[in-house]
């Protein structure tokens, strides 16, 4: 078992978030700083060794600007440090649904190994059992779902709010690509946390459904874990705003016994925290 860290949620930015409005910036070398610091790993200090970057939100959504300029800078990290970064392009399908061929590029040079939907933030309904809006979501979501299946890379979504983003209304979705692994991005706890439960229950019905950490709170956290077991759980900070090591001390606890953590093994711990999602998106280990 490879005993390295990897967050698969970090932002970068070169400017003030123009939706979220934190800043003044989260620049490359901020990250890889954050990255290099001693992080005590059940009794070791470990760095964080690669990281999945994406751009700020915002520059996909209020800027007009194409995929390939919301993308500039993130594009940049991973040229700079391609031995450890790797891109994870945020798609707003309201706008780029007819761009993604650029994707293909990116699978071969720049390190692409995940697609983002963000629901919430581009304002649609994910497809449903409805007829409508089913069929004008199809439209938007299915394409980006077809090409995640085409790259044979996983599909991370936002989920934490209503109405579009709670995790009960990707089930849909889970089971038109099945063979599509789908990371719920929080779990659904970004802004409600108790959307977690509903996040586990899905992934316990649904095989290709995994769940993400950042902003999930000790209480879920512990029911994750007996819930779907370590194998589902990927480590992610969503820095920034989100210090890294601080999402880090919350799942790396699993370690400690009960009541603080769970008792989770050692190997266990490092799948959560970098394994399950270099297997998923094959990244080196």
């Amino acid at each position: 078992m490879s005993q390295m860290v990897i967050d698969s949620h970090c932002h970068i930015i070169n400017q003030r978030e123009p939706v979220w409005g934190w800043g003044p910036y989260f620049r490359i070398n901020d990250l890889i700083e954050m990255m290099d610091r001693g992080y005590d790993v059940m009794g070791e200090t470990k760095t964080v060794e690669k990281a999945i970057v994406m751009t700020g939100l915002g520059l996909t959504s209020v800027m007009n600007y194409s995929i390939e300029k919301a993308h500039e800078y993130p594009l940049l990290a991973i040229k700079k440090y391609p031995e450890r970064l790797f891109l994870n392009p945020v798609i707003n399908p309201r706008t780029w649904v007819n761009d993604l061929d650029v994707l293909n590029e990116w699978k071969e040079t720049a390190n692409l190994c995940m697609l983002k939907l963000h629901p919430s933030m581009h304002n649609y309904y994910l497809p449903s059992y409805n007829p409508y809006p089913n069929e004008a979501s199809k439209k938007m979501v299915y394409p980006v779902f077809d090409k995640a299946r085409e790259l044979g890379v996983p599909v991370m979504m936002h989920q934490g709010e209503t109405p579009y983003a709670m995790p009960a209304q990707i089930a849909p979705l889970a089971e038109t690509y099945p063979d599509v692994p789908i990371i719920v991005a929080h779990s659904g706890a970004n802004n409600l946390p108790a959307l977690a439960n509903d996040a586990i229950l899905l992934a316990r019905t649904h095989e290709n459904i995994f769940l993400g950490t950042s902003w999930v709170q000790t209480p879920e956290l512990h029911q994750m874990y007996f819930a779907v077991g370590a194998g589902k759980i990927i480590f992610e900070s969503d820095c920034s705003p989100v210090s890294m090591g601080h999402a880090l001390r919350f799942v790396t606890n699993l370690h400690l016994p009960a009541p603080l953590g769970v008792g989770a093994s050692k190997d266990e711990v490092y799948k959560m925290i970098g394994g399950n999602i270099a297997q998923l998106c094959n990244i080196p280990a």
